[in-house]
């Protein structure tokens, strides 16, 4: 049987590859889809679950959401399925055994791949009587195709801001709800650490990504581009750090960015790993924040930093726009271009590209003007206590929930 795996994949990759991303969703349908009953009752206990136990965005994802419907009163269950799905589970959250079959509410922090996956490995008794609810992240304005199965096996659909339930929305069947529920992010007030990181007095500008996010939607090369033309007109000292993760997994992108930086002095690149509080000590020590992402399902880093009192520079596109405007931060304009990714996550449609002219000007008027940089950091913390406290985003879990919310008690997590 290998012998004629491995002989189809070298003499039909198209092919081998089309039936193996299929595999997963046939098996799912083999089954559970074929009998699955659409919209069983919301009722209680609540399980939320996702990679409770994983460093991924998708993990802080999940984290943020338990903490939300702790906020809120109500009695979840977390499931870390981390281990499940081939990802190391490196912190105690979440309990690694599934839910009890029977009725319930089951909010599935993960995409349709994983949801896929997870019926596949766990099987029926897991999923069977539940009210499904998937929490879905995308960042083009059109999910894709092989996303369409996952609908199946739903009964809402919580999306992380407007520009993403949009993209959900114009492919979803009538039957299924499709709600925004953004990230919770709560205000931080970490003291700085400058002399952790080695930074003077100079004004630091931090642009952080993941290169498993692609290198073509973080965009940093247009963050290089944008601080050059800035340092040519800003009157004050500045640097540029870039802090990333994922290199490992993209040695050309990884590359492609330290090509692009050179011996540039007024450029760092760090690419070590940092503890939770190491990482918020970095954004506490930055004064500008800068994204010139491509597009954005939500945009963390951005709420982060602006939930920190930093002045945000952003792409004015995409999710980032559900808890930014003028007066928040610094909104760069774009013109819309056709998608292309050398890193091969993202295909078709439009995405931004920021005006790195204009966001260089933008960029120069921050880091010479530090009293302009503490009126955005005060308007920022402001704009994510309304769009974005943990309190907020409670409330609306709460709301969505309905009679299953209604149930209080103590969550199990261990």
């Amino acid at each position: 049987m290998k012998y004629l795996r491995d002989l189809a994949w070298r003499h039909a990759p198209a092919f081998s590859q089309a039936i193996s991303t299929r595999l997963p969703a046939l098996r799912a349908y083999r089954l559970y889809g074929w009998r699955r009953r659409a919209r069983p009752p919301r009722v209680a206990p609540i399980t939320i679950a996702g990679f409770h136990g994983a460093v991924l965005g998708l993990g802080e994802a999940v984290r943020s959401a338990t903490l939300a419907l702790h906020e809120a009163g109500v009695a979840a269950r977390a499931w870390d399925i981390s281990e499940l799905m081939g990802h190391a589970r490196r912190l105690p959250a979440g309990d690694t055994n599934p839910p009890a079959p029977g009725p319930g509410v089951l909010i599935a922090q993960m995409n349709p791949p994983e949801l896929i996956r997870l019926i596949g490995t766990t099987g029926s008794a897991t999923f069977e009587d539940k009210y499904v609810i998937g929490c879905w992240a995308w960042e083009l304005s059109e999910i894709p195709a092989l996303w369409k199965p996952a609908f199946r096996y739903v009964d809402e659909v919580w999306a992380l801001s407007e520009f993403t339930a949009d993209a959900i929305r114009r492919a979803a069947p009538r039957r299924v709800k499709v709600r925004v529920m953004p990230i919770a992010v709560p205000l931080n007030d970490m003291a700085p650490a400058r002399d952790r990181f080695g930074f003077g007095d100079e004004t630091i500008v931090l642009c952080a990504f993941d290169f498993r996010s692609t290198i073509a939607r973080k965009n940093p090369l247009a963050a290089l581009d944008a601080f050059r033309r800035a340092k040519a007109r800003a009157r004050r000292p500045a640097t540029l750090v870039f802090k990333t993760v994922g290199g490992d997994d993209a040695p050309e992108a990884l590359r492609q960015l330290r090509d692009a930086i050179g011996d540039a002095a007024d450029v760092r690149l760090m690419t070590e790993a940092l503890s939770a509080i190491e990482r918020d000590q970095l954004l506490a020590s930055s004064d500008v924040l800068l994204s010139l992402h491509r597009s954005e399902g939500f945009g963390l880093l951005p709420a982060e930093a602006m939930a920190a009192g930093k002045a945000v520079a952003a792409t004015a596109w995409s999710g980032n726009l559900d808890f930014m405007d003028d007066a928040s931060a610094v909104l760069i304009p774009y013109d819309l271009r056709a998608v292309e990714d050398r890193q091969g996550i993202y295909s078709g449609g439009l995405w931004a590209e920021a005006d790195t002219e204009a966001a260089g000007q933008a960029l120069a008027e921050l880091i010479d003007d530090p009293e302009r940089r503490a009126r955005l950091g005060v308007e920022a913390r402001a704009m994510i206590q309304r769009r974005l406290a943990p309190s907020v985003v409670a409330a609306r879990m709460r709301d969505a929930l309905g009679p299953a919310a209604a149930s209080k008690g103590p969550s199990r997590e261990d």
